[in-house]
């Protein structure tokens, strides 16, 4: 079993629901004053929601439904509403995130109405910790 990455206790791995892509988006917010005369002013106001999105293509048939059955684990988890930590196979901590979205494409509808391959897009959005982050946390200041 080759792990790539595991969002609380599900894992996405080779054999099952395997990204083919991830998009990673940050942001960092700062708010604007405008000045009477000049440039306007910025004040950082700390970092922003970050996402990843993930994308896989399944073959359901040809892995006896497991497939389908994972995206049906992931809206599970998705809707108990808990920030999960996501982790990366080589065990670098990603931080914490919960699922904004899952969508679905279903393709190569057979006549028994299941799909033969399905694209999969899952949306995670960064949970940001309260209390001590970074170098304060290292250091406990």
């Amino acid at each position: 079993m080759s792990v790539l990455l595991q969002l609380g206790g599900f894992t996405f791995e080779m054999s099952g629901v395997a990204p083919r892509a991830i998009t990673r988006t940050d942001e960092w917010r700062w708010a604007e004053t405008e000045r009477l005369s000049g440039a306007n002013a910025l004040q950082f106001l700390g970092r922003g929601p970050g996402e990843m999105t993930l994308e896989a293509v399944l073959f359901p048939r040809h892995r006896g439904g497991h497939s389908e059955v994972a995206v049906d684990a992931l809206r599970i988890i998705a809707s108990q509403g808990v920030p999960l930590p996501f982790i990366r196979g080589d065990y670098r901590m990603l931080g914490f995130y919960v699922i904004g979205m899952i969508e679905e494409d279903h393709a190569y509808i057979d006549r028994h109405g299941r799909p033969q391959m399905l694209s999969l897009i899952i949306t995670l959005r960064r949970y940001g910790l309260d209390g001590l982050t970074g170098f304060s946390a290292l250091f406990g200041i």
